[in-house]
């Protein structure tokens, strides 16, 4: 770790591992001294170990691993609070449960009992009246380097002095100087929106898994305000769609206005190994590292997140883009359903809004078709009625007046005034043979395939860039060059 880092003002909270000295009682644990110790694994993922010197037999029945718990028992999760040997530090352990047990020796010789903990999140808050001004979340699986732009300065003052006696009252030698180290460079973006003004910063390298580009999120009160958890996760999900990889929320820190802790929380990432996603090139929308385009993520940010955040719900993009990042993470091929599912989330939230020219996704009102075929389908029903499928015919007759999906994609683009290109729609229809079982691997040309899902993936793009209300250049992935085109 170099000197220009100050691990808790630049990382997460679980940047070296904790002990819980006095845990309390609880029902789930047996009685006794006990203590906790919590890091990170290899993974990233929250692991914590319990020791204890007790019976042995009682914890494992406690963690459903005895002979004599039956085979599928649910564990239900618990909570676990404690502090530090001195109190200055409160620990809350959330959705814990307990992993295999062995028995251990300890420093001094005795035989303690080990269980292993798994947990989702954890809490510290430290003793103090201060109150919190500076919230920072921190983030594996961010953008390179070339996407900052904005420079910060690190500096380390340092000061040195000698001096020799000969006796307790005479110095015969002195020397003192003193000195300072700088570290800086383009390491942030700053982004001005409405009454939201927040950086976008990279994590110095020396802290945090190497495997990841590690980034931080910094709030402040005296910027504006501290956005709450609600909407820090729409900023964070217009910030992966931007950059071209999908944040993974590793918890956050809390301080004071000296930048002091007040609370730290710490959370598992998404996923099962995100090593493999961090792993991953950057597939951004619009080309913003290059440098003629330094600065460009900030601008598309600021211009965006106003929109965002008031589509976000109506027009379901945090669930869409759930199934992008999940699309991006899949085979190619089978990722077509995934894909195709982002985007009818969108534009099915699209006929939900009561100004749909569509009037949400229908010929015809259900009141008009009724009242047009009444005399038609009463018809039909007695002619059924004797069939054994007669009424499953009759439901499907009186739901024709709802389009089908192929139906629907044609008048979403004409209403969010898409302009949809033929190998677009080819991509589209392909998604049918991957989801319907309609492909054989042995037979299939892969090649048209990578091309299909690169279209798609560019086609999920510039319907959400539409959506936010975006006009200007975009990467086409779908075609050879990935050149840019405009969206208009």
């Amino acid at each position: 770790m170099n000197d220009f880092i100050v691990p808790y003002l630049e990382w997460d909270i679980l940047h070296e591992p904790v002990t819980i000295s006095k845990v309390d009682e609880t029902k789930e644990l047996p009685e006794g001294q006990k203590r906790i110790e919590i890091n990170r694994d290899e993974r990233y993922k929250l692991r914590g170990t319990l020791y204890f010197k007790g019976d042995y037999d009682l914890i494992l029945e406690k963690a459903h691993l005895s002979s004599t718990v039956p085979a599928g028992s649910f564990v239900k999760p618990f909570e676990i609070r404690g502090s530090d040997q001195h109190g200055f530090e409160r620990y809350t352990i959330e959705f814990c449960s307990f992993g295999g047990a062995s028995l251990h020796t300890g420093e001094n010789g005795e035989t303690l009992c080990k269980v292993n903990l798994t947990l989702d999140k954890l809490r510290i808050k430290h003793k103090t009246e201060a109150k919190g001004t500076r919230l920072t979340e921190w983030y594996l699986n961010g953008p390179r380097d070339n996407v900052f732009w904005k420079v910060t300065d690190r500096q380390v003052l340092k000061s040195f002095s000698r001096e020799r006696w000969a006796s307790k009252d005479e110095k015969i030698d002195s020397i003192k100087f003193s000195g300072k180290s700088w570290s800086g460079g383009p390491d942030f973006l700053e982004i001005k929106a409405g009454d939201l003004h927040f950086l976008v910063t990279r994590v110095p390298e020396g802290i945090g898994p190497k495997w990841s580009s590690n980034i931080g999120i910094e709030y402040k009160k005296s910027w504006g305000r501290i956005p709450n958890m609600n909407e820090r996760e729409k900023i964070e999900e217009l910030c992966s769609f931007i950059f071209g990889r999908q944040l993974l929320s590793i918890g956050y820190t809390t301080y004071d206005k000296d930048g002091n802790v007040v609370e730290g929380y710490a959370r598992n990432p998404w996923g099962d190994d995100p090593r493999l996603l961090c792993s991953k090139y950057d597939y951004p929308p619009i080309r913003i590292s290059e440098p003629p385009a330094h600065g460009k993520a900030e601008e598309l940010i600021s211009q965006l997140l106003p929109s965002y955040f008031k589509r976000r719900k109506p027009l379901h993009l945090e669930e869409a883009l759930w199934f992008y990042w999940i699309a991006r993470n899949m085979p190619i091929g089978p990722n077509l359903p995934m894909l195709a599912a982002a985007v009818e989330t969108m534009m099915n939230g699209w006929f939900r809004d009561t100004k749909t020219k569509s009037r949400g996704g229908v010929f015809m009102t259900k009141t008009k078709f009724e009242n047009v075929l009444r005399e038609e389908i009463a018809s039909i029903k007695s002619k059924l009625k004797e069939e054994k499928e007669g009424d499953k015919i009759i439901k499907n007759i009186s739901k024709a007046y709802v389009m089908g999906v192929t139906d629907r994609f044609p008048v979403f683009f004409n209403e969010i005034n898409l302009v949809v290109e033929e190998h677009e729609w080819h991509a589209i229809k392909r998604r049918h043979v991957f989801a319907h079982g309609g492909i054989e691997f042995d037979k299939t040309d892969w090649k048209p395939v990578i091309r299909q899902v690169q279209t798609y993936e560019t086609l999920f793009h510039k319907i959400i860039l539409k959506l936010l209300g975006y006009y200007g250049s975009y990467i086409d992935r779908s075609i050879v060059g990935w050149k840019d085109k405009r969206l208009v």
